[in-house]
């Protein structure tokens, strides 16, 4: 099977095993959607000129620190923004906001009114995930524009999420990014 066909099976796969996630992300990654979240397209004015670059894009096999144990990754050259930022990019007395929002068990720092650096490249990232009734398959755990980036190794103890803090005490806490909202 070549990568064309391993690209196009694993979105189908996507599409059986977790139901409406493929068609979400693509149209959070759409600059110009209302649902837009996290790292963008700004080139893309719908999810299916953005799902017809991914399936034809000229995808290599790509490392990266950051890729979880038993995925796999791939590059291809889709320019996007990138929907975080690094904190030592930003004044240290600037605020960011703890979050855990998605219930992770770990805070991020989230940050407002920034926009995330222009890069030239995206990740795919496939894996394996099993069906209801309990089938294997490979499917898109997601892609973005830009290198991934290592989950938070901060613990949401009880008053963390919501907390504001500066970008000097996130650093310190061990955080290396901030995500954009």
């Amino acid at each position: 099977m070549d990568m064309f066909e391993r690209i196009e099976k694993a979105v189908r796969n996507t599409g059986y095993v977790v139901p409406g996630y493929w068609e979400k992300t693509l149209n959070q990654r759409i600059a110009c959607s209302s649902t837009a979240a996290g790292s963008v397209y700004e080139q893309f004015e719908d999810p299916v000129t953005l799902e017809s670059a991914l399936m034809v894009a000229r995808w290599k096999p790509y490392s990266h620190p950051a890729i979880a144990p038993g995925c796999e990754a791939f590059a291809a050259f889709i320019p996007g923004r990138m929907g975080v930022v690094p904190l030592r990019d930003l004044p240290s007395d600037a605020i960011v906001v703890l979050d855990d929002r998605k219930g992770t068990g770990k805070v991020s720092a989230v940050v407002k009114g920034v926009l995330g650096p222009r890069v030239a490249f995206t990740v795919l990232i496939l894996g394996r995930e099993k069906d209801k009734e309990g089938n294997e398959y490979e499917i898109v755990f997601t892609f973005h524009p830009g290198e991934p980036v290592r989950p938070s190794p901060v613990d949401a103890t009880p008053g963390l999420h919501g907390k504001k803090v500066t970008v000097a005490e996130t650093l310190a806490m061990g955080l290396e990014m901030a995500k954009i909202e």
